[in-house]
Parts: C-alpha cells; structure tokens; sequence
C-alpha cells in the first residue's frame, strides 16, 4: 500500500471502499479524518444522528470506524492509538476481512433462521465460521451474539425494514 499523503489521495481511496458515498476529510497525524457528507434530504431526516467517523491510516490504508464523537476526539484516541497501540472506539472496516453471507433456511411469524457462513479474507486467513443465526422479528434479538452474527443480523433487519418487513432469501456482506 503506498502513503496515502494527500487530500486527493485519501478521497479516491475512500470512493474505492464506498463508491456512492462522499466524503470530506481532514488530516490527523498519520492519517485522515474522515466525515460522509449527507444530502440535504438525509440532513432533515436526522441521519446525521449517530454518524460515524472514519479514520484512514496514511501508512497501512486501514480505514477505522470510530462513534459519531467530535473530530477532535476521534483524532486524539487514534493519535493515542498510533503511540501506544490501544485502540478506544474503533474498528477496522477496510479492507475487508470477512464475506459473510446469510440463507435462510426456516421462518415463521416470530423468528427467522439463517445460515449463515463467513469466510476469512485475511492472509494467512482465519478458520470458516458456519452456524444457525437465529432472529426474533419482534424484539430482534439474535442468536449467538458473536461480532461476525451481529452484523449478519443488523443487515438483515436493515433489508427487511428497506423491504417493507420482507426478511431477505439470501444476503452477502462485508466485515
């Protein structure tokens, strides 16, 4: 990966990543503050409630998601982290290390249950994961409550709410 060491640099990176999305960007040391930029629409709809920022590593390319704090706050806990190594509040999102893909294989009027398998992106890569996720379409509750199935889970209730309450057949994501 080579440094990313300008604006325009990191903003091509991020379209790589998330091609429909726009984002501004601000530098940190070894790195760069990322904001996505929301419509106007999406501004009156309080989307910007609980927006997440990224951070991209300038060195590695790894991008982080940290919660929605001040930017400077995201700055000094990834600053701390470059110094020290302990990360507060993030998490790699890029590039990926999983693909995790969900069938479903029962459902009825309160829970649904997928398949689910995610397989390992890394090098070397990490052992296949596959078991049951259970969903309670109520409460959403999910079952087990391992990072890999939670994200599982949130994206299928994220399509079924995009779907008018129609849980997806079969969905593939990225960890």
């Amino acid at each position: 990966m080579r440094k990313l060491e300008t604006r325009e640099q990191a903003l091509a990176y991020l379209a790589q990543m998330s091609p429909t999305e726009t984002f501004q960007v601000h530098p940190v040391s070894k790195g760069w503050v990322a904001t996505k930029v929301l419509s106007p629409e999406q501004m009156a709809t309080g989307q910007s409630v609980g927006l997440a920022r990224l951070v991209i590593d300038s060195e590695t390319g790894i991008i982080y998601q940290y919660p929605s704090w001040p930017e400077t706050m995201v700055a000094e806990a990834y600053t701390t982290f470059k110094e020290t190594g302990f990360n507060r509040g993030a998490n790699q999102i890029y590039p990926y290390q999983w693909e995790i893909t969900i069938r479903r294989t029962q459902e009825d009027a309160e829970k649904i249950v997928y398949q689910l398998t995610a397989e390992s992106l890394t090098d070397p890569p990490e052992p296949t994961q596959q078991h049951p996720l259970t969903i309670e379409k109520n409460s959403y509750l999910s079952d087990p409550r391992d990072p890999l199935s939670k994200v599982a889970a949130s994206h299928a209730r994220w399509v079924s709410d995009q779907n008018q309450g129609a849980w997806p057949e079969a969905e593939t994501m990225h960890r």
